[in-house]
């Protein structure tokens, strides 16, 4: 199994937002090889609330096909060039095998 992890740092009261924003419905659940969405919040510290999204697929290859599938393409064009929301203090992303 592969995973892609996306973490989020967003100033407090706003990870509401973001858990709403990946339970939505989205093109990935529909993608070839996507196994699992899976949203951890971790409670508000000194101002701040983490978000982590864990993207599981079948593969590393089904993975691939969605980062270059039009669908993926499309919503980062969308996105080019605009300022990330204010309210999003640090993010990152990793991708892992799952070796269990």
């Amino acid at each position: 199994m592969f995973l892609q992890m996306k973490r989020f740092v967003v100033k407090e009261g706003y990870g509401q937002h973001m858990i709403e924003r990946f339970q939505s419905q989205s093109l990935i659940t529909e993608q070839p090889g996507f196994l699992k969405r899976t949203i951890l919040e971790k409670k508000v510290r000194r101002g701040e609330e983490e978000i982590i999204l864990l993207i599981q697929w079948e593969s590393e290859e089904a993975w691939k096909n969605w980062e270059k599938s039009p669908a993926h393409i499309q919503g980062h064009r969308e996105r080019a060039g605009k300022p990330k929301p204010d309210f999003i203090l640090e993010s990152s992303n990793g991708v892992y095998y799952d070796r269990s």
